[in-house]
């Protein structure tokens, strides 16, 4: 039996927590959609699967994309699902530990990445939203009102609101990059 979840994550790590505990509970991830904010889920055996969320420099048509996950189905991991450049991948447990390696340099080039990525959309965001406060703005000079002006209002605090997770991802991303930095030095 399928079961569907909702659930909103913006930091990758929080995510694929999340996906190990349904697992080792029974839920069995299968899918997700595009967006992955919709999660499918089958009952298996508890503690059957393990799941890791990796964070690819290409898109999932490109060919060293394609080359990568058919070495990792080779070596018995599986694709799952995937949003944007973020793959859900599993692998059952009883086959071993289930690590994913990456060079630092890679690490640290995914992350600016997303640090730029998600800056650049909370500065979308403020830019959406202020000006949704300057319409309701100008309507109260003119002394206007109506339904108009109650939906501007909203999107724009909502707007405002959804940068405050964005920009805590930002600093999540810059912290991570900073660390990254950090152990290359010590390594070197």
């Amino acid at each position: 039996m399928k079961t569907k979840l909702w659930k909103y994550f913006i930091d990758e790590e929080k995510t694929e927590a999340w996906l190990n505990r349904l697992a080792a509970e029974g839920l069995n991830c299968v899918g997700a959609d595009c967006l992955m904010h919709r999660y499918s889920f089958e009952q298996g055996e508890p503690g059957e699967y393990a799941y890791r969320i990796v964070i690819l420099e290409k898109s999932m048509r490109h060919a060293d994309t394609v080359r990568y996950l058919a070495f990792l189905w080779e070596n018995g991991i599986e694709y799952v699902a995937h949003g944007f450049r973020h793959f859900i991948l599993r692998k059952k447990v009883a086959d071993g530990a289930f690590e994913l390696y990456t060079d630092r340099e890679s690490q640290i080039k995914i992350n600016r990445t997303l640090m730029y990525s998600a800056i650049a959309t909370a500065a979308l965001l403020l830019f959406i939203g202020g000006m949704n406060i300057a319409i309701v703005a100008w309507h109260i000079s003119i002394a206007s009102s109506g339904l108009l002006v109650v939906i501007n209002g909203a999107a724009g605090f909502v707007c405002l609101g959804l940068m405050i997770p964005l920009c805590q991802q930002w600093r999540r991303y810059a912290m991570r990059v900073k660390k990254l930095k950090a152990d290359s030095a010590i390594y070197e």
